[in-house]
């Protein structure tokens, strides 16, 4: 009897130890089930709108009634529209992301984006990104021109749309936005050398950086390639000028992890006024997958 006491006891022992360390463990094993995903990767699509307009649709510009038919979609669907330092911040500081993160960018600063965009991303709640080009702004600021149909975002508009907090805005080049002057956006030119290549790259995108300070106070983190016309050497020359992420054209899902790395030529889908909300987002939700 004394014998099977002992070994009953034994048995008991080993349990309790066993339950010990099992809940030592556990907390380990859920922080690293919960986000074993995040270190694979967390899938983000970006969106890419160009002119918002009434008059007419083509491949780079939509209508007021398919933006908006979008934002329902994204906010029936689940989706959490978020900023580039939103996603800047996840991966250098660990801040958390909303579920399916979404972001929405606007290219080339339309004031139509400011007509028609804005009120609708505050109707529902949401948040977007615009990226300007330098030269345009400055254009429409000198002549304070309003043109729902052709012109762009003034400094003066920009101040009025940062501080709300529903626009980020982004550098899109100063006057790199052109196929005419012998140069395909910001991509380097055949034969061109790396050191005047980047002499061009700094000259102009620092320039815009620059009015953004003189004019807002405000520094963008994010350069958007011009057409998504880039070079190999491109993104490290960004990195170099300070920028945290850079916007390309390709049309695909982006896997966000904590390697800074992932965070340049992002992908984006283009948005066609061509095509319908579902027809669009049906590529989104398949590339998802």
């Amino acid at each position: 009897m004394k014998i099977h006491v002992i070994k009953l006891n034994h048995i008991l022992t080993f349990i309790i130890v066993l339950v010990v360390l099992l809940t030592a463990m556990l907390p380990s094993f859920l922080y690293n089930s919960v986000h074993a995903k995040e270190k694979e990767g967390i899938k983000v699509s970006i969106i890419m709108y160009h002119s918002i307009l009434n008059s007419k649709t083509n491949k780079y510009t939509a209508t007021p009634d398919e933006l908006e038919s979008d934002l329902k979609y994204i906010k029936d669907n689940g989706y959490n529209t978020i900023t580039m330092t939103d996603l800047i911040e996840y991966v250098y500081n660990d801040v958390q992301l909303p579920e399916k993160p979404i972001v929405i960018t606007f290219d080339d600063g339309f004031y139509n984006n400011y007509y028609y965009a804005v009120p609708l991303l505050e109707k529902y709640n949401m948040k977007a990104v615009i990226s300007i080009v330098g030269t345009y702004t400055d254009d429409y600021s000198d002549s304070n021109i309003v043109n729902l149909n052709y012109s762009n975002l003034r400094w003066a508009d920009i101040n009025m749309l940062i501080p709300d907090g529903t626009i980020e805005f982004q550098n899109h080049s100063y006057d790199l936005h052109s196929i005419t002057k012998g140069r395909n956006g910001a991509k380097k030119k055949f034969g061109e050398s790396l050191e005047s290549y980047k002499e061009v790259l700094r000259n102009d995108i620092i320039k815009l950086q620059n009015e953004f300070q003189s004019n807002c106070y405000y520094t963008p983190n994010t350069f958007t390639y011009p057409f998504g016309a880039i070079s190999k050497e491109s993104d490290d020359i960004m990195k170099e000028l300070g920028f945290k992420a850079t916007l390309s054209c390709t049309e695909d899902i982006n896997y966000i992890t904590r390697d800074p790395n992932c965070l340049f030529s992002l992908n984006r889908y283009n948005r066609s006024g061509n095509t319908t909300t579902d027809k669009f987002f049906s590529k989104i939700e398949k590339d998802m997958k």
